[in-house]
């Protein structure tokens, strides 16, 4: 008789194991993140996720779904179409990044300059790379800043957010060393 292969990690699991290394880590994004890759990572090797969840508003993106949502805690799939790109913005919140399919360019900032003058900001990336499906990354203080773009069709990405987006949110122009603030669409 061939060995049962292990259970697929359900969603309601990974949940609870970031959950528990939220109280273990607290606010440090190292220790966090290293406790929560491993039920990603399985949840990230499910092929049935996309047809999962319910549909949600994106702020960035046309597709977008909640596989979970406590009131606190939130998973969310998307879509991002070949070619798109999302411009650097904040979300006032920490957030695990993650490539569900495809891959995805992803860039995590930090705010250089002293926010003292309205409209203007210096960035400098402390994170840059391109991600294939299973990679992750953590985006918080104080480097909570991020982009990222599709570098092919389907791509796919799974962000984990504990706590509300702000409604206000900095989408930056690094080039132009310039910001405009955006009401966001959704809060959560």
């Amino acid at each position: 008789m061939p060995a049962a292969s292990p259970p697929q990690m359900t969603v309601r699991t990974c949940a609870e194991a970031v959950i528990a290394a939220q109280r273990r880590h607290g606010p440090e994004p190292a220790a966090f993140l290293a406790a929560i890759e491993r039920p990603i990572a399985a949840l990230l090797e499910r092929d049935d996720l996309r047809g999962q969840g319910i549909p949600r508003q994106g702020n960035n993106v046309d597709w977008s779904r909640y596989l979970y949502f406590d009131g606190d805690l939130s998973f969310l799939l998307f879509e991002v179409p070949e070619g798109g790109r999302i411009p650097p913005h904040d979300h006032g919140v920490w957030e695990l990044f993650a490539v569900y399919r495809g891959r995805m360019r992803h860039t995590v900032y930090r705010r250089t300059d002293d926010a003292s003058v309205e409209g203007y900001a210096t960035l400098e990336a402390t994170d840059d790379r391109a991600m294939g499906a299973g990679e992750s990354a953590i985006v918080a203080p104080p480097a909570d800043i991020h982009s990222f773009a599709a570098l092919d069709g389907g791509a796919m990405g799974l962000t984990v957010v504990s706590g509300r987006y702000k409604p206000d949110r900095h989408y930056y122009d690094p080039e132009a060393n310039s910001y405009v603030i955006k009401r966001a669409a959704n809060l959560r």
